[in-house]
């Protein structure tokens, strides 16, 4: 209800990220909801997926979560994983801004 509630904030987006600091015994089923109920609250242009590494290192590796996120968002259209992956932060971190602005590395 509440991340609902948060969502309908137009200036608000969602990084989903190391849900595996929650629930040590994740599997690809117990993460399935959680992801997709950020997904279908903030839609793919305010979510985006983040590893949130090393801290995640500690209950994942990075590929697992990395995997489990492509297996996750697999029924989604090209554009809409593209979102989730990178177009989302990007945009919502300025990251065109910044490195045209020389404030990130070549």
């Amino acid at each position: 209800m509440w991340l609902r509630l948060l969502a309908q904030r137009d200036n608000v987006a969602v990084k989903i990220s190391d849900l595996v600091a929650y629930d040590h015994d994740w599997t690809l089923d117990s993460l399935r909801p959680v992801v997709l109920h950020c997904i279908d609250c903030f839609g793919t242009k305010r979510a985006m997926f983040g590893s949130d590494f090393p801290v995640a290192g500690l209950h994942a590796s990075f590929d697992e979560v990395y995997d489990s996120f492509k297996a996750i968002s697999a029924g989604l259209s090209a554009d809409e994983q593209a979102a989730l992956f990178f177009d989302t932060a990007r945009r919502i971190y300025r990251l065109d801004e910044l490195s045209s602005a020389g404030l990130l590395p070549a």
